[in-house]
């Protein structure tokens, strides 16, 4: 019993990134905005694999990435596709709630103050979406 509510409390100070989540992602050389977003995303404790490629187009075809729903950047992680910049509270809860419809979450575009697209206190409203597996999307969150 002791050891059990030892390991929830250790469970429960652990950000759920640093519960040994692996994430790829492949970006290219050309783009900044992306390491300020594999940046933020190191910060919430995911372990990250960062692959670089001058072109990433095939990673995005394989993993059902159209252009509206394109950004600069792709991550895989846990058999979803996380494109772009997608807030680190959109990536937990899709973690945590594993949708069976969903192949993954999108930012299309490069949105300002956005993760990794902060300029000062600018930030414009955008909508993270899922991106269903019969390929519509949907609000996953609104920011």
């Amino acid at each position: 019993m002791k050891k059990t509510l030892f390991l929830t409390l250790v469970a429960a100070t652990l950000s759920y990134a640093q519960m040994a989540k692996e994430m790829t992602v492949y970006k290219t050389p050309y783009c900044g905005c992306c390491g300020e977003w594999v940046k933020a995303m190191k910060k919430e404790g995911f372990k990250i694999n960062t692959i670089v490629k001058n072109d990433i187009n095939d990673i995005k075809q394989q993993n059902g990435i159209t252009a509206g729903t394109s950004s600069c950047h792709t991550a895989l992680i846990d058999g979803y596709v996380i494109e772009g910049h997608v807030d680190y509270s959109a990536i937990k809860r899709l973690l945590t709630d594993k949708p069976k419809d969903v192949k993954g979450l999108t930012v299309p575009g490069m949105v300002v103050g956005s993760p990794g697209m902060e300029m000062g206190n600018k930030k414009d409203p955008y909508n993270i979406l899922a991106i269903k597996k019969d390929g519509t999307t949907e609000i996953y969150e609104k920011h």
